[in-house]
């Protein structure tokens, strides 16, 4: 098995996208799958950013009997992993709504403090 097909299941073991590999490498994601399809040609210090990034060993990379077991498949994973990738206006639109539900959130207390020493007021 090639060293970016290994790469690849690995990653995919992990439920990382390459978009996440690409963010965390700090590359393009057209780039990134140039490296699990053998378009690029894998530098040392680059195999070592992605054995880091994968939390593996790079001799496990490297290995020509590679196991990986998915140990990780979790729906909030999965969740951090996209977070971590949005576009940074998605981000932006992410944290203004984030933003007004917490302004909601004061709002709705104070209307239940009010609410609640005029009940209080009545007993």
């Amino acid at each position: 098995m090639d060293l970016g097909l290994k790469i690849k299941k690995i990653r995919e073991s992990k439920n990382y996208t390459q978009g996440y590999m690409s963010n965390k490498l700090n590359i393009s994601q057209n780039t990134y799958s140039k490296i699990e399809t053998g378009g690029i040609k894998i530098t040392v210090d680059r195999l070592k950013q992605i054995s880091e990034v994968l939390d593996v060993a790079v001799e496990d990379i490297m290995n020509n009997e590679i196991q990986t077991y998915n140990f990780h498949n979790s729906n909030i994973d999965k969740f951090y992993g996209y977070i971590e990738t949005l576009h940074e206006d998605n981000k932006e639109l992410l944290q203004t709504t984030i933003n007004l539900l917490n302004e909601q959130i004061v709002y709705l207390k104070s209307e239940n403090e009010k609410l609640l020493k005029i009940i209080s007021k009545q007993s």
